[in-house]
Formats: structure tokens, C-alpha cells, sequence
């Protein structure tokens, strides 16, 4: 799916500017076919490879009923997936994407893992990097109305940064979904997480990891870190690493 990554940034380039549907130039024209045909030539042949490497036997497992033990709410993020999580994400985590991680806007699915699947996890993964943090911190009233409706369920205005925005949302998104599954959570039949993905080195722990930063609406890092959850997980990242203080000139 990589194999076109240089056309694909002309093309951004070519189209960043602009909303607005025009009829392309000949030469815009001709980098969006070898684009689209790239892209459907990458997901038919990589498909092609897995169905033939794949034995028949892999499917005996999950081809008539699904059993994950995670329901994980994602942002739509081309740059965040499943495999950087999980080893064996397949039967294993049901997902539910939009923009921005959020619950109200993908309800029903999640109500699906957790009240119908039954998955004892439910997991709200940010990332650093968010597109939809940065917009729904600014103005938002020129966007598409399709956007604008789901950047303006996301509460993150007070954050002082972009970075504490993707941590305020996720603590919101985890906030959210205790009122719908506070009974369970209680008998102690689901863990709501909040988490966030770090392929940027935002955080300080390194790309890639997942930090976690919530654990049943609790954000105090040292009780979560006491929880027997982890108990067994030494090399579990929680929470945000400090800042260092700016020193002022001259000291």
C-alpha cells in the first residue's frame, strides 16, 4: 500500500489548497488515475498474496461467529491501525473509527462489542498528531457541514496545547462512556482505557508507543499503575512525562 506514497504527496500538494470541485488539468488529471490505479492495484494484489498464503483452516476459528475480548475506538487516521497494537487483531478486537476517537459519534458500535459481543475492554485510542484536535481547537465554521457536525462534539478548547488537547479528549471520551457502562465497570465486567499512540516522540517515551493515560475514569498515573490490571506488565507505558521548565534567559 506504500508502493505510490511519492504520487500520492504530489497529488496532496496539488489539492491542499483548495475545497473547492474543479475540473482537473490534463497533468492533475493523469497523477489522479495513477493514484486511484494504484491504489486499487495495492488492495486487490496484497489481497491476493494473504488469500494465498492463507490456509482454509485459519478460518475454521471465526467464520460463523466473532469472539474479541477488546472493542477499540480509534481516530480514522490513515497513520494509526490495528497492527500497531496488536500481533493478532483478527477475532480479537472489534473496531469502531471516526474522527477524533469519539463515543457519541460511533455509539452504536461500540454498544455493539460491549453490550452485545460482550468485550471486557473498551479502549479510546488518541494519537499524537491529531488532525481533528488542531481543527476543533480552532474555527471550525467554513468546514464541510458533515465534518464540522463531528469536530464540534469534541470539547478540547480549554487544552493549552494541541498535545494536552489529544490527552483532554481522550479523558473525555473515556468520561463519556462510564455514564453508558458505569454498571458494568462497577461489577467489574468491563475496563473502560484511555490511551494514546505516539509515533511522534510527542510524549517522550519514544515512536510508537501506547501510553496509557486513563483506567475507568481514573487519570492519578501511580493508582493506575497500581491497578492488578497491570500488575503483571512491567513494561506497560502510563502517563505523560513532564516537561522540563523553560529557564529563563540569562539563569
Amino acid at each position: 500500500m506504500r508502493k505510490n506514497i511519492f504520487i500520492t504527496i504530489s497529488l496532496a500538494l496539488l489539492f491542499c489548497a483548495t475545497c473547492v470541485v474543479a475540473e482537473p488539468s490534463a497533468g492533475e488529471k493523469e497523477v489522479l488515475d495513477k493514484v486511484i490505479k494504484g491504489a486499487i492495484s495495492d488492495l486487490v494484489e496484497d489481497n491476493a498474496i494473504f488469500a494465498s498464503l492463507t490456509a482454509p483452516e485459519h478460518f475454521k476459528e471465526f467464520q460463523d461467529i466473532q469472539n474479541p475480548r477488546v472493542t477499540m475506538v480509534m481516530c480514522s487516521d490513515s497513520r494509526v491501525q490495528v497492527d500497531n497494537f496488536s500481533q493478532g487483531a483478527e477475532n480479537d478486537i472489534f473496531v469502531a473509527r471516526n474522527i477524533g476517537n469519539q463515543f457519541i459519534t460511533t455509539k452504536g458500535s461500540v454498544e455493539f462489542g460491549v453490550d452485545v459481543l460482550k468485550t471486557p475492554v473498551l479502549i479510546f485510542v488518541g494519537h499524537s498528531g491529531c488532525g481533528a484536535i488542531k481543527a476543533a481547537r480552532g474555527d471550525i465554521s467554513e468546514i464541510q457541514p458533515g465534518i464540522r457536525k463531528e469536530l464540534g462534539t469534541l470539547d478540547v478548547k480549554s487544552a493549552p496545547d494541541d498535545k494536552q488537547g489529544v490527552i483532554l479528549n481522550v479523558h473525555n471520551q473515556v468520561a463519556r462512556a462510564m455514564e453508558d457502562f458505569k454498571e458494568k465497570v462497577s461489577a467489574g465486567r468491563l475496563a473502560i482505557i484511555g490511551a494514546v499512540y505516539d509515533f511522534r516522540n510527542d510524549y517522550g517515551y519514544g515512536q510508537g508507543q501506547l501510553i496509557i493515560v486513563n483506567l475507568n475514569g481514573e487519570k492519578d498515573l501511580a493508582k493506575i499503575k497500581e491497578s492488578h490490571y497491570f500488575d503483571d506488565k512491567k513494561e506497560v507505558t502510563v502517563g505523560i512525562k513532564s516537561e522540563e521548565p523553560k529557564k529563563e534567559a540569562g539563569s
